[in-house]
């Protein structure tokens, strides 16, 4: 084949040098002759032709390549062919020869393996015997031998055209490359031309059928007229017909039930029903076929013959979304083709037909609503649908990196896999693709009745993410092998999206993680937030090749890694590095390792953990000095290691941790360092120099001595005074018996410590109370049940301290001892004044100190007694006391012996007056002419303004001794202001009221005394006297500073709590009063106690009252 190939091509070759060599003599005689034509003497161009190839006459003898010489006219420039577009040339569609060439043979050898594969699919026939055994050697008579001889001759005589072509083309385009593109671009203008003559005839059509509706008949107005107006119309003819009677309803009843009649003999006697039209209804004339989830159809006969086809009526969808009649475009469409198929097939293909269009409609149906998903919400760009024929093709999690995952939604024929006598029905089927391949062995649920392809969408994402995470979760088993400590629990909720969970528990862990698949994404998600998860989640979310149960197991080592450095941070444990070389210490099971340096233990020791699926492994190592490894990083090496038996348990022991905490860190750090906790205990009482005595114990019968543990466990007895009594106070008397009995447990587990088991460090306190003390105390703490103090009907205090390991322990018995004196102490003042205590514990006292309403305090201690006290009011948004409460807060932290007995008569004392003051400032509110401010708990400053007269008035709760009580009084008086912002008349009023005398208050000539109720009549009258000078507005007033009385202050007082959606104000209004014409003074500076008072309450460190 090869050899004819170069045989033709160089019979071409020669072909083509003897048709340039005729070419070359006629052109050479063309010049001859052209020569000769010119009468001027003026030559022409050789070639004897145009550029374009238009041979040259004898009237543009003057033109050469296409172009006017000089010397030609005008007239023949009209002459000149356009120059035709050769903007192919730079164009995608201009190929290389050798492109062309390429496609050539790509195109033979496809052609190739197709012939191969033809003569393949011929059957071999065998060779009949002839006659006496003769074989015709020389003929070849099988048919099957001359078919693929044939298809091979066939294959041969193409190809050897295509390639004769080609080697024309290219020997041409060789010599003649010019001539070979210029014929390229007239066969593409000639292209062009006959496409432009094809748009045109086809736009003229569209343009016709288009202008179909535009059409209008000439009307007939006259004949339009004539036949509206009478009904008749002379023009019409009259074609004699006769109308047919009109049916009476006994008629058309009967008519009716012979219809049904001639329906229920047919359908039941001479049709065979197809298997999903069983269930029917005849009513009306007509048949009703129900196939559930699909249609109904109404059909009917015209005739009672038998062999009479069936009419269609009408079609109904049996499922939603769907048209609730039908429209008369779609009738058109079905009806005639549905009467064709009763005509042909009858019920059957009727059946058939509707039955493939329902499914045809349904996959319609969930097409457009994937794409409307698709086009607007959380879908958008999640999923990619494609509507294929009968076939819808959903993509989901489409920006996921990896294989694609998709399903399918198609018709399948219904065939049974096994030999069934029911024919085969279409149906609709789904496939499922999971990262490009195909899921056989979950089987998909779609409701057809009710179409919703979101919940289709998110069924087969629920199947998904179930699987990926049972996936997830039977990895993770197989990588924790036996152990024990990992425990997962994968959650599904029916197949839903959102419902799928995969719980993963190591201990350590605070809050188990949470793996989910987003729905519309497919990201995995792991709660709770951290560094840890966000690190996690994008390595799953990114890497399509990442082992899911690797990572996540990883995720949970390091969880509990990064909360171990947390708590380690806060003790201040420092880590460092260990070497490559000390994995093996570390066993098999380790994902993660951490060492630590602890305080106090030099540079050798440190605290090593290996966190693994089979828990946490803790280690007490010794390592070397620091270097440099090959990557310049600085390592120690463990030298040696030791186990440390520990439970991760909360620090009473009771249950299981949910996660490290402070505790559980010293405590592994006391475990560490036991014997150096007992000395420091030993230290502790040898600084102190307190008196103390170990418990006797009869001697060893061995005679050894007892070891320093031994010792450690013994009971000390302590001298509760020498503990307890303050250096500085020599009124102190004790509450206890003098011997206070302190065993002291050392390490937690230490008779077990042989057996590796190692616990806290506990101090169990043993005293006696004197007669007679802390009995309310003891009341209210065994109805709170306090942990860690209990007390005994016979007077016995008993206490349960733990202690960090290496601080002192002496010091904090102490505060823990002065807290329950303390408390004893204010739950005994609550009581005397009849307060209802509701919390009594030695970190929380509350109580209620009003009923009416319902007023509660609640005092918060520090650790031990250490610390401030904060003070928190109930109700926060109604209580009175919330404006003074940062007064009353620093009155319990000061150094006063007596400051809580001083706030609970506080309460009490305040109550009503600040009750009445924020009625007063509701009803000023919408003027804002009153401003109360707050300078201490007891002091407080009443000022009215524009458009009340300008004045100040001062509130201050004043004590009196009255031999062994005080007395407690209120004290208001008017500051100084100038005499020229006072309207006319204050002075007479004010100098009035204060001499009157009312319910629980007296005038004094200057201010005036109440007591803790008469306060708010006071206030009262005082607001109405205020509110009678309203009027005196009009002139010009001036609010004047408070003038500087005998121990006053200047300072602006804090600002004080305001109430929200307070009443609006009433106003008040009466005749002026006559005042005494002799004012009486204000000044109390004479009073040397009051004036101490009034100093004390301007710095405003404590209140002026005292009490026993």
């Amino acid at each position: 084949m090869e050899q004819q190939t170069s045989a033709g091509s160089l019979g071409l070759k020669k072909d083509g040098t003897n048709v340039q060599g005729d070419l070359g003599n006629r052109e050479s005689k063309d010049v001859v002759g052209q020569q000769l034509a010119h009468t001027n003497g003026a030559s022409h161009d050789q070639n004897g032709r145009h550029a374009n190839g238009t041979p040259v006459s004898p009237s543009n003898m003057h033109m050469s390549n296409g172009d006017h010489s000089h010397s030609g006219s005008a007239a023949d420039a009209t002459s000149v062919p356009p120059q035709l577009d050769d903007s192919w040339r730079h164009g995608p569609s201009n190929k290389s020869m050798g492109k062309l060439i390429d496609r050539l043979t790509q195109q033979t050898y496809h052609d190739l393996n197709d012939t191969l594969a033809k003569m393949s699919e011929i059957p071999q026939q065998q060779d009949v015997p002839q006659t006496n055994g003769v074989v015709h050697g020389q003929q070849d008579t099988s048919q099957a031998s001359l078919k693929k001889k044939e298809i091979l001759m066939t294959f041969l005589n193409d190809t050897r055209d295509r390639f004769t072509k080609m080697a024309v083309l290219s020997d041409w385009a060789r010599n003649n490359a010019s001539e070979m593109a210029q014929l390229i671009t007239v066969k593409v203008w000639q292209d062009a031309q006959r496409a432009a003559h094809a748009n045109a005839a086809y736009s003229i059509g569209e343009i016709k059928r288009k202008m179909i509706d535009f059409k209008v008949p000439a009307p007939n107005i006259e004949g339009a007229m004539e036949l509206l107006a009478t009904g008749k119309a002379s023009w019409i003819p009259d074609l004699g017909y006769i109308p047919p009677k009109r049916l009476t309803p006994q008629q058309l009843l009967k008519t009716l039930k012979d219809m049904n009649f001639a329906l229920v003999t047919r359908l039941n006697l001479h049709e065979d029903l197809p298997p999903h039209m069983q269930d029917f209804q005849i009513a009306d004339g007509r048949a009703t076929f129900n196939v559930p989830g699909e249609f109904q159809v109404d059909i009917a006969i015209a005739d009672e013959d038998t062999s009479s086809p069936f009419y269609f009526i009408d079609l109904r969808f049996d499922f939603s979304p769907s048209l609730a009649d039908l429209h008369d475009q779609l009738r058109a469409h079905l009806e005639p083709r549905i009467n064709a198929t009763l005509a042909k097939d009858g019920l059957k293909g009727c059946y058939d037909f509707l039955h493939n269009f329902i499914l045809t409609h349904k996959i319609s149906v969930l097409a457009e609503q994937a794409r409307q998903l698709a086009r607007y919400g959380k879908w958008v760009e999640c999923i990619k649908p494609e509507h294929l024929r009968r076939t819808l093709v959903v993509q989901y999690w489409a920006t996921l990196p990896g294989p694609k995952n998709w399903f399918e939604v198609g018709i399948e024929s219904g065939r049974p896999k096994r030999g069934s006598r029911v024919a085969p029905s279409p149906k609709l089927s789904v496939r499922w693709f999971r990262r490009g391949n195909e899921v056989k062995d979950e089987q998909l649920e779609f409701n057809w009745d009710t179409l919703n392809f979101e919940a289709c969408l998110l069924h087969v994402i629920g199947k998904h993410c179930s699987g990926k995470l049972a996936a997830a979760e039977n990895g993770l088993k197989a990588l924790a092998a036996l152990s024990s400590d990992l425990k997962t629990n994968l959650a599904m909720d029916g197949g839903a999206s959102q419902g799928a969970r995969l719980s993963i528990e190591l201990s350590g862990m605070r809050a188990p993680l949470t793996v989910q698949v987003e729905q519309t994404t497919g990201q995995l998600i792991i709660s709770p937030p951290s560094t840890v998860t966000r690190t996690c989640e994008k390595t799953l979310n990114t890497d399509a090749n990442a082992d899911v149960s690797r990572v996540l197991a990883s995720c949970a080592c390091r969880t509990v890694q990064e909360q171990v450095r947390k708590q380690a941070e806060m003790l201040d444990w420092q880590e460092i590095r260990s070497s490559a070389n000390s994995r093996s210490v570390f066993g098999t099971d380790s994902w993660q390792r951490s060492v630590f340096l602890l305080l106090g233990w030099g540079q050798n020791w440190a605290i090593a953990v290996s966190f693994g699926l089979s828990g946490q492994s803790w280690l007490i190592v010794q390592v070397t000095a620091p270097h440099a490894d090959e990557r310049g990083r600085q390592v120690r090496d463990i030298k040696s290691a030791s186990p440390i038996s520990f439970e991760l348990k909360t620090t009473d022991g009771s249950r299981q941790a949910t996660g490290y905490t402070r505790a559980m860190l010293l405590q592994l750090e006391r475990s560490g360092m036991a014997e150096v906790s007992r000395n420091v205990f030993s230290r502790d009482l040898d600084t102190l120099h307190m008196k103390h005595d170990f418990e006797k114990k009869p001697a060893s019968l061995t005679g050894a001595a007892s070891s320093s543990r031994a010792r450690s466990s013994e009971p000390v007895f302590l001298h509760f005074t020498s503990l307890m009594r303050p250096t500085d106070d020599k009124k102190w008397k004790r509450w206890a018996a003098d011997i206070v009995r302190l065993f002291n447990h050392g390490i937690e587990g230490s008779e077990a410590l042989a057996a590796g088991e190692l616990g806290n460090v506990r101090h169990d306190v043993r005293l006696s109370l004197e007669p007679g003390k802390f009995k309310r105390l003891r009341q209210t703490l065994t109805r709170s049940r306090e942990t860690g103090i209990a007390f005994n009907g016979t007077g016995g205090l008993a206490m349960q301290l733990r202690t960090p390991f290496g601080e002192t322990f002496l010091d904090r018995l102490r505060r823990r001892l002065q807290s329950i004196e303390r408390l004893d102490r204010y739950v005994t003042v609550l009581h005397r004044l009849s307060f209802h205590c509701t919390t009594v514990t030695l970190s929380k006292l509350a109580f209620t100190y009003s009923e009416v309403p319902p007023l509660s305090a609640q005092l918060t201690f520090g650790a031990d007694g250490n610390g401030p006290v904060q003070l928190k009011l109930e109700p926060t948004d109604s209580n009175p006391h919330c404006r003074v409460r940062i007064s009353l807060e620093q009155l319990l932290n000061s150094k006063d012996v007596n400051a809580f007995e001083s706030f609970a008569h506080i309460l009490p004392l305040t109550l009503p007056f600040l009750k009445t003051v924020e009625r007063l400032e509701a009803a000023h509110a919408s003027k804002r002419s009153l401003a109360v401010r707050t300078r201490t708990s007891t002091w407080y400053t009443i000022a009215y303004k524009d458009p009340l007269p300008a004045c100040t008035f001062d509130v201050r709760a004043r004590g009196r001794q009255q031999g062994s009580t005080t007395s407690v009084k209120w004290h208001l008086t008017e500051t100084k202001t100038s005499a020229s912002t006072k309207p006319e008349g204050w002075k007479e009023g004010i100098d009035k009221f204060w001499h009157q005398k009312g319910d629980r208050w007296f005038g004094l000539g200057d201010s005036l005394i109440a007591d803790s109720q008469g306060i708010e009549a006071a206030l009262k009258d005082l607001n109405e006297l205020v509110q009678t000078f309203e009027s005196a507005a009009d002139h010009p007033t001036e609010q004047a500073a408070p003038a500087s009385t005998s121990g006053s202050t200047t300072a602006p007082p804090p600002a004080a709590a305001s109430g929200a959606n307070q009443p609006q104000p009433g106003k008040v209004s009466h005749q002026p009063s006559q005042a005494p014409t002799k004012p009486a003074s204000t000044d109390h500076s004479a009073d040397p106690k009051q004036a101490a008072a009034h100093k004390e309450g301007q710095g405003q460190k404590k209140d002026v009252i005292e009490l026993d």
